[in-house]
């Protein structure tokens, strides 16, 4: 049976939202990390260091507007149950992470030692 938790997050000023984070299967990792809406709003994918608000969103029941009140430090307990419930997505996004910046550097090094085209 999948995992779940609820989370209770309020904010300095207005009413908090109770959000149910649930453990997320294998094809959902794969649907989160490798479709072509897992880039989502860039500005949501910076908001935390390694991943973004829309990781969030995939593992839980609340929606970006709900989630966009709060700064990233309320934010804080529902990341650490998102990150207690589903460490393999954590675990394989920055494998996929550390992949793509290792072929970018490879990439930027053959350009720059690239022999000049005539």
């Amino acid at each position: 049976m999948r995992a779940t938790r609820q989370v209770c997050l309020q904010p300095d000023e207005g009413d908090g939202v109770v959000v149910t984070v649930r453990e997320l299967t294998v094809a959902e990792v794969r649907s989160a990390l490798l479709s072509d809406e897992a880039i989502g709003d860039p500005l949501q994918s910076l908001v935390f260091d390694g991943f973004g608000l829309g990781d969030l969103l995939a593992q839980c029941d609340a929606s970006a507007a709900d989630l966009e009140r709060f700064t990233p430090s309320e934010l804080a307990p529902l990341v650490d149950a998102c990150k207690d419930l589903n460490p393999f997505f954590f675990r394989v996004r920055a494998v996929l992470a550390r992949s793509a910046s290792e072929v970018l550097a490879a990439v930027e090094q053959m350009s720059l030692t690239a022999p000049a085209a005539s």
